[in-house]
């Protein structure tokens, strides 16, 4: 009897075109854009501003730890942008080893490369150096609450010719992630 009010069943939705089931869209979740807007000033070897970043291409991709990283961990902001009218993009690293949540980090925590698109041109501040007795780079980085935003006065090192404070970068800074 059952087996007859199945097929039954089975009839009567094949009559009104039921014959496959309905699949609706679930929706997806809406990830707030973010603000990936730069206020930084540098001065030194390369003067400018980078106000924005450049659209990612290629292998040239931007990316920040942001909001997904833990204590321990390690917090990472890597983007590209202009500094000046030439138009030529530069990649901006930032690295924090034993994040501890929002504050200030020194030398001692983060490492920092700003370099050209090709590799002939690059700072990163440097520790202390026993050889030369050179005192490290200044590093003052904030990451704020959002652990997506804020400040940053850096001294960097030329790569190519080792001298220490030739490049300063000063404001704030904006990710997402």
């Amino acid at each position: 009897m059952l087996r007859l009010a199945g097929i039954v069943a089975l009839f009567v939705l094949a009559a009104c075109g039921q014959n496959t089931a309905r699949v609706e869209p679930s929706p997806s979740p809406v990830i707030p854009a973010g603000n990936w807007n730069q206020n930084l000033t540098l001065t030194g070897d390369l003067v400018g501003q980078i106000t924005s970043i450049v659209a990612d291409q290629g292998t040239q991709q931007t990316f920040c730890s942001g909001t997904k990283v833990r204590n321990g961990e390690t917090w990472s902001n890597t983007f590209y942008a202009t500094v000046d009218s030439s138009g030529n993009e530069w990649q901006l690293n930032i690295t924090v080893a034993n994040f501890r949540g929002p504050g200030t980090y020194t030398n001692k925590d983060v490492k920092m490369s700003l370099q050209s698109a090709d590799n002939s041109k690059a700072w990163l501040n440097q520790d202390d150096d026993a050889v030369t007795s050179q005192p490290a780079d200044k590093v003052m980085f904030t990451i704020d609450r959002t652990m997506q935003s804020g400040t940053m006065d850096v001294w960097l090192t030329n790569a190519f010719s080792g001298k220490h404070g030739a490049e300063h970068i000063t404001g704030t800074w904006n990710c997402r992630g």
